[in-house]
């Protein structure tokens, strides 16, 4: 049976601006500054005039049950209802594979155990697979037994069984000295050019703790160096914010700030003028209470200032190592979002909702190519005028 064709992309006439100006993206739903470098003062006086946004609204639109009752937060409940379909430690598929060699896009997503790396994951993969106008598939290329990454796949599938359920994904178990790795393919049914590989690597949450430059699981190192220093691919880096920091915890600000160190120290690298930095903020309807999330949501010219200037006050206040990172980094390269995506209730998911994957997706995309995710001609509609 022929797929059925989804009829938006998530494009409202108006959002798209010249691809010619990369420059100037600045997302409704994930800041990204401009090419200006900002001093590292308080960046409530600090952020200027946004302009018009580059970043097409992927899912604009909500689902009309998406209400803003805060006592359905999103996925931070501890009554939250995890599968356990994931539970299983898989294969370590790149000890055959020639990371030299390797090819594509991908995100390395970095963040304490519980961070939600994921859900960042999966409900990425997965609103790919169920609404807008992209479709994923696995990129199945073979290692050099000959063999294909038929775990991924079944990670993928479980993913989607999950979120259909409204089940959270439990993180997969990896030992210490692995690395998984998720490819995929990503089709823009509106615009077969911007056809691209999207892929994921992810590395266990307890070995975060431990990313320092004396550090003791070498082969793990080893594979962040080999994918780290491997020109054929682009890199994005994803730091993903644990909001509830407790006392007597590791913090984010000391596994970020040995992340970065162990890549200057050991690795001799300097990531910040190639690589594409992306700080997440998860469960922003809790993180923000219920007043300002109702303006972070609105397209509202003087609220999405608002929302740009309070994402960048967080961080500052609560994570100011974070925060230095983030000032140091290329201003081109950079970029500050949050990850909605529904309302916890009862321990299930519920009110999904795909805004800001998609969004997620888009800006990954711009980092990758300079370019948007967008429907075909869309741009020489935009230079005749054409609606």
């Amino acid at each position: 049976m022929a797929r059925k064709r989804r009829s938006k992309i998530g494009f409202q006439p108006g959002d798209e601006i010249k691809i010619e100006a990369p420059n100037s993206i600045d997302p409704p739903w994930g800041s990204r500054d401009p090419v200006t470098k900002d001093t590292a003062e308080k960046p409530i006086n600090s952020v200027g005039q946004i302009g018009e946004s580059i970043l097409p609204k992927f899912g604009a639109s909500v689902k009309a049950d998406q209400n803003l009752d805060p006592a359905a937060l999103a996925n931070n409940s501890q009554n939250v209802t995890h599968s356990n379909s994931g539970s299983s430690t898989f294969e370590d598929y790149l000890a055959s594979v020639n990371i030299e060699e390797r090819t594509g896009n991908y995100l390395i997503s970095v963040g304490l155990p519980g961070s939600g790396k994921t859900v960042l994951q999966s409900f990425t993969t997965y609103s790919m697979s169920v609404a807008g106008n992209l479709s994923v598939k696995p990129d199945n290329i073979e290692n050099q037994k000959g063999e294909i990454n038929h775990q991924a796949q079944h990670l993928r599938t479980l993913w989607l069984d999950d979120w259909k359920r409204g089940q959270f994904p439990k993180g997969t178990p990896l030992r210490e000295n692995e690395i998984r790795e998720i490819r995929l393919n990503v089709e823009n049914l509106e615009n077969r050019s911007q056809n691209f590989n999207f892929s994921f690597l992810e590395i266990a949450g307890e070995n975060f703790k431990d990313v320092v430059p004396e550090g003791s699981v070498p082969i793990l190192y080893d594979r962040i160096k080999r994918f780290l220093t491997n020109t054929k691919i682009k890199l994005n880096i994803a730091f993903i914010l644990k909001t509830d920091e407790k006392l007597g915890e590791p913090t984010n600000d000391a596994l970020f700030t040995n992340f970065i160190d162990f890549i200057e120290a050991n690795l001799k690298l300097d990531l910040t003028q190639k690589v594409g930095l992306i700080l997440v903020v998860p469960n922003p309807k809790l993180v923000f209470g219920q007043e300002d999330w109702a303006r972070m949501r609105s397209n509202r010219s003087a609220d999405r200032k608002f929302y740009k200037e309070r994402l960048r006050q967080y961080i500052y206040d609560n994570f100011p190592a974070t925060y230095t990172i983030y000032d140091r980094w290329n201003s081109k390269k950079r970029a500050i979002t949050i990850f909605h995506i529904g309302d916890e209730i009862d321990g299930l998911l519920q009110n999904k909702d795909y805004k800001d994957a998609r969004s997620f997706i888009n800006l990954n995309y711009n980092f990758f190519t300079s370019k948007n995710l967008e429907p075909k001609n869309s741009r020489w509609k935009r230079i005749f005028g054409i609606k």
